[in-house]
């Protein structure tokens, strides 16, 4: 089966709390596991980044809903591509918050590094998921 990966940014509506993310979460463990959909998530608190991983079809339709969410604004798509496997596997949709701020600045490095690999499959140690999988299991051990 083809795989890809979907990554995007978006702004969380004005004094998002936790009980959102919250609701988000459930939603996203819910839906995909239906469309056997792996990602991960993001937040700081102003800003969402999520992975998503499946097949181009489950892909369009979780992101589909994604786009119609009101908890959030000014999305950005920042890379779609093929991926060779998935990042997340054990992940329905892992979750980690992170320090306020922290995710401009690494939405502005995911776009510049999506522009570059626009096109390519990207391997297993390649894909913004495994980059970012990587990064998530470091700060769970570190807790």
């Amino acid at each position: 089966m083809a795989l890809q990966e979907l990554i995007y940014t978006s702004l969380a509506i004005p004094n998002a709390s936790h009980e959102n993310v919250a609701d988000i979460l459930a939603s996203s463990q819910r839906n995909n596991k239906m469309r056997d959909v792996t990602g991960l998530l993001l937040f700081d608190g102003d800003r969402y980044i999520q992975i998503l991983e499946g097949s181009p079809e489950n892909i369009d339709i979780i992101y589909g809903a994604i786009t119609q969410d009101k908890r959030h604004f000014a999305l950005e798509l920042i890379h779609r591509g093929d991926i060779e496997g998935r990042a997340f596997t054990n992940w329905r949709m892992a979750y980690e918050e992170l320090p306020v701020g922290l995710l401009d600045e690494l939405a502005e490095k995911m776009s510049v590094y999506g522009m570059e690999v626009t096109g390519e499959t990207l391997s297993h140690g390649d894909s913004f998921g495994a980059r970012l999988d990587a990064l998530f299991m470091d700060a769970l051990a570190a807790e």
